[in-house]
C-alpha cells in the first residue's frame, strides 16, 4: 500500500500514467529501439545511439525518470559538444504531443516542433536532471505534417538537453504544461511581487530525499530587459490566490522608466496575473510587527536568510550583507541581501546587492567586504569592495563607488578560477567563502614588494579550500597588492568554511596583540601572523559559540579597531511567516588571559542600552527547593543581567516561559546541549537576550555565547529562579525591557 508522501508525489513522479490514450506518432519515438531509426543526428553532441540506462550508476536521477532503457541525451559526453536531431515527418493526427525533458534552460538547449520547416512550439529544460512530463498543444496544427527537432547549442555547464517519450494523444494531459507566461510593461512602481506557495514540509521532504531539486525549488522566473535576464531565480509559484502563503518581492529601483518582461515557467494563467509591480508588498503594514518575529534583531522582511556576508564600516554607515533566498522560506537562489544601520540597532534594507545570473555565472556565494582607503586596485579612493564565491567560476570582485547603493562586477572576474584548464595566470582553487583583510606592516615586517612598502602593507584572503579533497580541507592564505592578482602563501589544514582572521590586543593592551582565525562551526585557534602565514600557539582549537549559532562574520573597518560579530542563527520562523532564518545580535568579541591560556569572549554590543525601556530589579535572596525568586514583568524583548552562587544546589533553573535555563552545578554546564559554563569565583553570570521567539546569553562575561529558539506564542508574565536539590544565593537580576528597533 503506498504511503500518504507516495501518494502525494505520484502525479509527478510518474505523470505518464495520467495521459491516456496515447500513442508513438512514428516508430522509435521513444528510443526504444536502442538506435537512431527516423532520427538524424547532427554534430557531436548525439553521436549515433541513444543513451542507455544504467541499472548500476550512483546518481540516478535521469535513468530512474526514463521512459524505457533509452532517451536522447546531448550531454553523454559532457556539456561542451553541440548538435541537433531531428526526426522523420509526421503527421500530427492528435491534439497533444507528450514527452519528458530534462537539461539546461538556456534557450540553446530545447526541443522544437516544426511545421513546414517552420518552429511553430519549443521547449527548454528548467536545470533538471530528473526527466520531468511536459506537452505541446498541437491542435491548431492537426492534420499537418510536422518534425520534432532536439537542439543543443550550448557550450557552457548546463548545456544538454535530455528527451524521451515523444507521444501523441487527444487526451489533455492532467499535469501543468511548462507553458512560458510573459509580459512586458513600463516600470513605475517600487516592488514586482510574487505570489508563493510553501509546500507541506512532508512532500518537500519527499522531494529532497529523492535529489528531485526542480520539485524542492520551483521553477524558474525571470525579468528582462532588452530581452537579457536582469534576474533569474527560482520559485514555487502559487497556482491562484487561495493557494499562495505570502509575497516574495524584487526591487524595481534600478529599471525605473524602462520596459522590462517578466517570464515564467510552469506557471497557471492565474498565478502569472498576480506578479505585479507595486509600492507595496503585500502584508508588509505588518511586518517587525507580528508576534513571531524578533523586535531587537535584525530580520529580512521575506524570503530565507542563512550567511552574513561582506559585513563593513565605511564613511559612518555600518553595511550587513546576508545570503538571502528572497523567493522561497529555505536555501537557494543565493543573492547578497543588503541592510545599513548607523548606530548597529536600527537597520535599513535595501535592494539586492548581487544577483544570481546578473553579477555572475551563477549563485552569489558567501564573502567579505573591505574599503579600499588607497585606491590600491584602481576601483576609487574609498571604494566599497566585496568578494565573493560565484559558483561556477570561482573567487570574485563586485565594488561600489556610491557607498553602496549599486555595485559593478569586475571585468576580469574571477580573481581566482576554479577553473584548473585556465591558461591565463590565475590561480586555481577549489573552495569558497573568501575573507580579505588589509595587512598593515609594522617594523618587524617585511614587505612584499616596492608597491607593498609603497603603501606599507598589502591585501590577505584567506579562503575555505578542499582543492586536494575535502579529507585534506583547510583555510588558504593568499596576498595580493591591488585585489586583482593573488598568491598562494600558506595553507591551515583543518579548517572549514566561513573563516575569518583579525587581530585582537590581549586583555585590551594594545602593546600585546594576537591574531586569531576563525571558521564556521565556530572553532577558533590564537597566534601569530605575519601576512603570509598563521601560526597557532596551542594545539587544537577553542571554542566560543553554542546552539543554533552558524557562520558568523565581523565588521571589517570597524572604528576603534572594535571586532563586531554577527551570526546565522539557524532558529526557524513559524510557519506562518513570510521569512525564515535570523540574525544574532551583533556581539563585541576581546580577547582576555584566562587560567588555560589566552581565549575569546563574547558580549552584546554596549550600544544595546539605547533600547532600554524600563526597568526591574531583585534584591539579593537565597533560593531554595519551592522558594524561588519570582519577577513579574509583561514583556517578550528584554535584556537580563543574572549572577548566582550555585553553593550545594544540583541545579539552578531559570524558567522564563517559553524556554528555560537548566544549570547543572556537578557538571559546570547549561543542561540544554551541555554547554560549558564553569563557576568562577563562587559565582555564576549570565546576560541573557530575549526576543519574541529566540534567546541568547553571554555566559560568565562572555566565555560562553549561546543562541537558541523560544516558543513566542507563550506569553511572559514572570521570570522564576529557583534551586533544585540543594540551596543556591542569587546574588543579582537585574531586567531591562527593550524597546523594537522598527
Amino acid at each position: 500500500m503506498l504511503n500518504k508522501i507516495q501518494l502525494l508525489l505520484l502525479p509527478i513522479m510518474v505523470p505518464s500514467l495520467v495521459a491516456a490514450k496515447s500513442k508513438l506518432p512514428f516508430a522509435n519515438s521513444d528510443f526504444e529501439s536502442g538506435g537512431l531509426i527516423n532520427w538524424t543526428a547532427k554534430g557531436e553532441a548525439f553521436e549515433s545511439t541513444p543513451f542507455e540506462r544504467q541499472s548500476r550508476v550512483k546518481d540516478q536521477r535521469v535513468h530512474s525518470t526514463m521512459q524505457g532503457d533509452f532517451c536522447a541525451h546531448s550531454g553523454m559526453h559532457g556539456d561542451y559538444r553541440t548538435g541537433s536531431l531531428t526526426s522523420t515527418v509526421f503527421d500530427i493526427s492528435h491534439d497533444y504531443l507528450s514527452f519528458r525533458i530534462a537539461g539546461g534552460v538556456h534557450p540553446g538547449t530545447r526541443i522544437e516542433v516544426l511545421v513546414k520547416g517552420k518552429v511553430v512550439k519549443n521547449c527548454s529544460g528548467i536545470e533538471n536532471w530528473m526527466l520531468k512530463a511536459n506537452y505541446f498543444d498541437l491542435s491548431e496544427w492537426r492534420g499537418q505534417s510536422a518534425q520534432i527537432r532536439i537542439v543543443d547549442e550550448v557550450e557552457a555547464s548546463w548545456g544538454h538537453i535530455i528527451a524521451d517519450d515523444f507521444q501523441i494523444t487527444d487526451t489533455r494531459p492532467n499535469f501543468l504544461a511548462w507553458n512560458q507566461h510573459e509580459r512586458t510593461f513600463i516600470v513605475s512602481k517600487e516592488h514586482l511581487v510574487f505570489p508563493i506557495h510553501n509546500l507541506p514540509e512532508t512532500v518537500e521532504r519527499g522531494f529532497r530525499d529523492r535529489k528531485d531539486w526542480l520539485e524542492v525549488k520551483g521553477s524558474p522566473v525571470q525579468v528582462l530587459v532588452d530581452d537579457k535576464p536582469v534576474r533569474h531565480y527560482w520559485a514555487k509559484l502559487a497556482e491562484n490566490k487561495a493557494a499562495t502563503h505570502w509575497y516574495a518581492s524584487l526591487s524595481l529601483e534600478d529599471f525605473q522608466g524602462q520596459e522590462v518582461t517578466i517570464r515564467t515557467w510552469r506557471s497557471t494563467k492565474e498565478g502569472f496575473a498576480q506578479i505585479q509591480q507595486t509600492d507595496h508588498i503585500p502584508g508588509e503594514e505588518q511586518f517587525h510587527k507580528e508576534a513571531f518575529r524578533p523586535k531587537f534583531h535584525f530580520s529580512q522582511r521575506t524570503g530565507f536568510n542563512n550567511d552574513p556576508n561582506g559585513m563593513v564600516y565605511h564613511e559612518g554607515t555600518w553595511h550587513y550583507f546576508w545570503q538571502h533566498n528572497p523567493m522561497k522560506k529555505t536555501m537557494g537562489n543565493q543573492t547578497w541581501g543588503h541592510a545599513t544601520s548607523t548606530d548597529l540597532l536600527h537597520w535599513t534594507q535595501h535592494k539586492g546587492a548581487l544577483f544570481p545570473y546578473t553579477n555572475g555565472d551563477h549563485y552569489m556565494f558567501s564573502g567579505s567586504g573591505t574599503v579600499d582607503k588607497l585606491n590600491t586596485s584602481g576601483f576609487g579612493k574609498n571604494a566599497i569592495v566585496l568578494f565573493f564565491t560565484n559558483t561556477s567560476v570561482g573567487e570574485c570582485i563586485a565594488y561600489s563607488n556610491d557607498g553602496g547603493q549599486s555595485f559593478r562586477r569586475y571585468e576580469d572576474n574571477p580573481i581566482i578560477t576554479f577553473d584548473e584548464r585556465d591558461t591565463s595566470g590565475k590561480p586555481f582553487h577549489i573552495g569558497r567563502d573568501p575573507k580579505v583583510i588589509w595587512y598593515a606592516y609594522d617594523q618587524n615586517d617585511t614587505a612584499l614588494n616596492e608597491t607593498a612598502a609603497k603603501y606599507g602593507g598589502h591585501w590577505v584572503m584567506l579562503v575555505y579550500d578542499f582543492t586536494d579533497g575535502k579529507e585534506n580541507q583547510s583555510g588558504r592564505f593568499y596576498t595580493s597588492v591591488d585585489m586583482k592578482h593573488w598568491e598562494h602563501q600558506s595553507d591551515l589544514f583543518g579548517y572549514f568554511e566561513c573563516m575569518e582572521v583579525f587581530e585582537l590586543p590581549v586583555n585590551g593592551d594594545a602593546a600585546n596583540k594576537r591574531w586569531v582565525v576563525y571558521s564556521g562551526d565556530a572553532r577558533y585557534a590564537v597566534g601569530d601572523f605575519d601576512g603570509k602565514k598563521f601560526t597557532p600557539e596551542h594545539e587544537g582549537k577553542h571554542r566560543l559559540h553554542y546552539g543554533t549559532y552558524y557562520a558568523s562574520q565581523t565588521f571589517d573597518n570597524a572604528p576603534g579597531g572594535r571586532k563586531i560579530q554577527v551570526g546565522w542563527n539557524t532558529s526557524q520562523a513559524a510557519p506562518e511567516a513570510p521569512y525564515a532564518g535570523h540574525h544574532s545580535f551583533p556581539h563585541e568579541l576581546t580577547l582576555h588571559t584566562e587560567v588555560n591560556g589566552i581565549r575569546m569572549r563574547a558580549n552584546p554590543i554596549e550600544e544595546i542600552k539605547e533600547l532600554r525601556a524600563k526597568s526591574h530589579r531583585v534584591n539579593p535572596v537565597e533560593l531554595s527547593p519551592g522558594s524561588p525568586a519570582v519577577l513579574p514583568i509583561l514583556s517578550n524583548t528584554f535584556e537580563l543581567t543574572l549572577e548566582f552562587d550555585p553553593r550545594d544546589s544540583d541545579q539552578v533553573f531559570i524558567n522564563i516561559p517559553g524556554t528555560h535555563i537548566r544549570y547543572r552545578t556537578k557538571e559546570q554546564i547549561i543542561e540544554h546541549r551541555e554547554i560549558p559554563l564553569e563557576v568562577i569565583n563562587g559565582k555564576v553570570k549570565m546576560h541573557i537576550l530575549v526576543d519574541a521567539c529566540l534567546y541568547e546569553i553571554a555566559g560568565n562575561d562572555g566565555r560562553v555565547y549561546v543562541s537558541l529558539p523560544r516558543d513566542y506564542k507563550l506569553p511572559i508574565t514572570e521570570i522564576k529562579i529557583e534551586a533544585i536539590g540543594g540551596n543556591a544565593t542569587l546574588t543579582h537580576l537585574e531586567v531591562h525591557e527593550l524597546k523594537s528597533i522598527w
